[in-house]
């Protein structure tokens, strides 16, 4: 489902429970229509509205700690290989094959990792 849907989607459940309730204010008794009923709603709407945002705002910090440890990660290992590449190029010439069979191991991953058409492309 893309983003336009959801967005139509919610955007008549929330016009709908609108009209849903001017509907219903004609037809509610009177005295469910007084300023302490209406407090309470109000309330309630706050608590939910409260809840709503630390539930996002929980979400969203997983969602960049999951990020940032995958970077530091990746960050970490890719430091790894370039001192790795470093010391066997100190060992000369007679290193080289194992320089040659490290820089294959890595094209290789990194074509795992980052298959052709793994990601979205952007258009732009």
């Amino acid at each position: 489902m893309n983003a336009v849907a959801i967005s139509a989607v919610v955007f008549a459940c929330v016009f709908g429970g609108a009209l849903l309730g001017f509907w219903l204010r004609t037809i509610l008794p009177e005295h469910h229509l007084t300023p302490g009923s209406q407090d309470l709603v109000r309330l309630g709407m706050g608590t939910i509205a409260t809840m709503t945002a630390l539930l996002l705002g929980l979400l969203v910090a997983s969602a960049k700690n999951s990020y940032d440890a995958e970077s530091h990660g990746l960050t970490e290992m890719s430091a790894k290989v370039v001192v790795l590449d470093r010391i066997l190029a100190h060992y000369g010439p007679q290193a080289q094959e194992a320089r040659d069979l490290l820089k294959v191991v890595i094209s290789g991953t990194v074509d795992r990792i980052w298959k052709e058409g793994s990601h979205p492309q952007l258009d732009g």
